[in-house]
């Protein structure tokens, strides 16, 4: 008997389909990995909630006050809650913290991160004293009571002053040449010993020092310079003299004695 062979063009059209099934092998299985990750992604968001909120960094607020400002609650998604809104939120009702992260702590926590800020002098505008850190953030509105052992900053009007904003002067290199005082201050570590500064004049910017002497500093201009002739000065000088330190031409320093 003869055995039948199938047409050529049946069998070239069998292989055609042999080849498309081996094709979509590795296309099958990555559709297959997506859809796998997807479902895990999916039951993460859904199952695992929120089960702790704690609080890491000393500050002037508590851990519950901290959390009820974020407005983080237990029973939220682990992976669902906007964290910028709530590190924003945090920043405006503690402007006594200065940074904030926040992250989570598996299986089921979330941690909040804080640094504090420090108070560093106090700007007296329209009657009113506004309490800054060194970089201008107003931390408190004062009223009208002088708050203790800090720098009294006078000589620039504030402009619509708010709790937890960048002091802004009506007049802005006011506040550059202040930012600048108060930041090298506090580097030189003498920011706790000045008493006040006077801004009225940005070209004749003065401070009080150690409650023996007014130092004169021109404008805010080689100011890390001016600040180390001011040491080395009160380093040749005895310890009951008074008078006027003048550094105001960043080449060098004068000191007038303070007749009795």
């Amino acid at each position: 008997m003869r055995e039948l062979k199938q047409p050529k063009p049946y069998r070239k059209a069998k292989r055609n389909r042999r080849r498309r099934r081996r094709g979509l092998g590795p296309a099958a299985a990555f559709v297959c990995f997506a859809l796998v990750l997807a479902a895990l992604a999916s039951a993460a968001v859904i199952f695992f909630k929120i089960g702790s909120i704690t609080v890491t960094g000393e500050t002037v607020y508590t851990s519950e006050e901290i959390i009820e400002a974020s407005g983080l609650e237990k029973g939220e998604s682990m992976y669902l809650f906007n964290k910028f809104k709530a590190i924003s939120s945090i920043a405006s009702s503690c402007p006594y913290i200065d940074e904030i992260r926040i992250r989570r702590a598996l299986p089921d926590g979330i941690e909040i991160i804080v640094t504090p800020c420090t108070a560093a002098a106090v700007i007296y505008s329209d009657f009113v004293y506004y309490i800054i850190d060194e970089n201008g953030k107003i931390l408190e509105n004062a009223g009208r009571n002088q708050p203790e052992n800090m720098a009294v900053v006078s000589g620039g009007e504030l402009k619509n002053p708010q709790v937890g904003k960048t002091a802004v002067f009506s007049a802005e290199e006011s506040s550059k040449a202040l930012f600048s005082v108060l930041n090298t201050a506090k580097n030189s570590g003498i920011l706790s010993d000045i008493s006040s500064i006077d801004i009225t004049k940005i070209y004749d910017i003065k401070f009080e020092y150690l409650g023996r002497f007014t130092v004169e500093l021109g404008t805010a201009d080689d100011i890390e310079r001016k600040f180390k002739f001011v040491s080395a000065i009160i380093d040749a000088l005895g310890d009951n003299e008074r008078g006027v330190i003048d550094v105001s031409s960043g080449e060098t320093g004068y000191f007038n004695q303070a007749s009795n």
